[in-house]
């Protein structure tokens, strides 16, 4: 899953939500010495990130929609998946969610802004790009799709051409939009059963 689905994943608790997102700069196990400046619902967060990885790469309506993409991109095609289902997730956000789409963006850049000082040197630019050109809201639309497919793109080791993939988003839209209709509620119920196991909320996801 991509930054949308993270966040609004995370529940009520703004620790969660910034050690979900912190997991890809943290390296090896989270009880390692160099992770102990960390408080313990940081490390929630970051271990529901991994749950939600995952949960995800070993699904069975994962590897069908990177199938379809799989001949194109290859070992990126999960990264394409990501993208699509946060697109899939903003266009949808009613049927997940009772808080509203702009509240709950308020909320993310908020929670990020509060903890400010955790965030690694590298993580910082992305965030306020994130926060500045407001890319949560933009995932609904095909030009952000676009825009987020490109920057990753920049960023790949090798040449991915997933820029190109909102046009497969297009030809084959209804096939991904019916699989992550089915994923996402069966994602929902592993991470609403982490965050009640831990004590934790999330009073605006709608379970399905």
């Amino acid at each position: 899953m991509n930054f949308l689905a993270h966040l609004f994943l995370s529940g009520d608790n703004q620790e969660i939500l910034v050690g979900n997102m912190l997991e890809d700069y943290v390296v090896g196990r989270i009880e390692h010495p160099r992770n102990s400046h960390f408080s313990e619902n940081i490390k929630k967060g970051i271990l529901l990130h991994r749950l939600i990885d995952s949960f995800t790469d070993t699904h069975l309506l994962i590897s069908a929609s990177k199938s379809v993409l799989y001949d194109k991109y290859h070992k990126y095609a999960s990264v394409v998946i990501d993208i699509f289902f946060d697109h899939f997730l903003a266009r949808h956000w009613e049927l997940y969610s009772t808080e509203p789409f702009d509240v709950f963006r308020k909320r993310v850049h908020q929670a990020f802004i509060d903890h400010w000082h955790l965030l690694p040197d590298k993580m910082r630019p992305v965030i306020e790009s994130m926060i500045k050109y407001d890319w949560l809201k933009n995932y609904a639309e095909f030009w952000g799709i676009e825009r987020a497919l490109t920057g990753v793109a920049k960023r790949a080791v090798f040449e991915s051409n997933m820029e190109q993939a909102v046009n497969d988003l297009q030809a084959h839209y209804v096939f991904f939009d019916e699989n992550f209709k089915i994923f996402f509620p069966q994602l929902v119920q592993q991470c609403t059963s982490f965050l009640q196991e831990n004590h934790f909320s999330h009073n605006s996801i709608v379970i399905q």
